[in-house]
This record gives C-alpha cells, sequence and structure tokens, in this order.
C-alpha cells in the first residue's frame, strides 16, 4: 500500500474516524516486512495493541472480581442504611414537633360570632374561648390597625394588577 494513503489512514485513525476495516488495514500494513522507514514507530505501537488483545483475563477472573467487589458493597450499604436512618430521625424532628400556638385572627370573630348568636356548645365554646386567649392585639389604637389593614390591601391589589396586566398582554 502507498505511504501517502496510510498517512491518511493514520490521521483519520488519530482523529478517531476511521472504521474497522480501515483500522485492520493498518495493522496488516505494520505487521508487514514492507513498512516505510518513516512509519516505523507506529509498527511498533501497533504491535503492542496485537499483543495485548490476545491477553485474557483468566478462568477465576469474575470470582476474584467478586471476592474484592463484595465486601465493599455491603460496607456501603451499611453506610446507606444509616445515613437515611439518620436523615428519617433529623426530619422527624422537624416534622413532628408540637404544634406552637400561632394567632389565629378567625378564632375572634368565632367567639363574638357564637355568643351573639346563644349557642351554648361547651365544646366548641371551650375551644374558641382558648383560641382568643392566645390572641394579642398588635395595635392598641384601632385607627393605626385600620391604616395598616389598608395598606397590605393595596399592595395585594397592586400586585394582583400587575400579574392581571401580565396575563392579558400574553
Amino acid at each position: 500500500m502507498e505511504t501517502a494513503a496510510i498517512k491518511a489512514l493514520l490521521e483519520k485513525y488519530w482523529q478517531a474516524e476511521t472504521t474497522v476495516e480501515e483500522e485492520q488495514i493498518l495493522a496488516a500494513y505494520f505487521k508487514s516486512p514492507e513498512v516505510d522507514a518513516g512509519l516505523r514507530p507506529y509498527a511498533d505501537l501497533f504491535a503492542y495493541f496485537e499483543e495485548e488483545s490476545r491477553i485474557s483475563p483468566g478462568p477465576d477472573f469474575e470470582s476474584r472480581i467478586l471476592q474484592a467487589v463484595t465486601p465493599v458493597r455491603y460496607f456501603h450499604s451499611g453506610i446507606i442504611a444509616a445515613a437515611a436512618t439518620v436523615l428519617i430521625a433529623i426530619a422527624g424532628l422537624f416534622l413532628f414537633q408540637p404544634a406552637k400556638p400561632t394567632r389565629n385572627p378567625g378564632a375572634v370573630a368565632k367567639t363574638t360570632g357564637s355568643q351573639a348568636t346563644g349557642n351554648s356548645a361547651t365544646g366548641s365554646q371551650a375551644t374558641t374561648n382558648a383560641a382568643a386567649a392566645l390572641i394579642s392585639d398588635t395595635y392598641d389604637d384601632p385607627e393605626q390597625a385600620l391604616a395598616a389593614v389598608r395598606h397590605a390591601l393595596l399592595i395585594a391589589s397592586v400586585h394582583l394588577n400587575e400579574g392581571r396586566k401580565q396575563i392579558s398582554n400574553k
């Protein structure tokens, strides 16, 4: 085969663009005694590839691999189980905390509504009175409270209107 054609195949080979047939042509060329003097270093490389392709792992290869991997597998599964246990415990601490008393403004309305209608159900009244006891006013002046509510509603209205504009523009 021509040296120019072999050099072109070598360029394709180094770019990993050769086919299996082209690689076989290269291997056959470098195995032959008529290798060009400038390409002799590549002959050693292809001879090495051929020699390495003949090496087999041996009959007990699988058993040696399994012996080497098995303790690691059990070790990793133990670590994973321990990590999962710790993660579940931490999640349990955050998810199953006792409920903290919260301020519920609706409880005041329920209390006054049930007293106004004359509802005398002791169970619901006790619950409502307990909820009302947890609520404390943030404002001493009703005018300040009304101004704060108006301000919050104004902000909400502005954001809702911005959302409507974005939806209607699409």
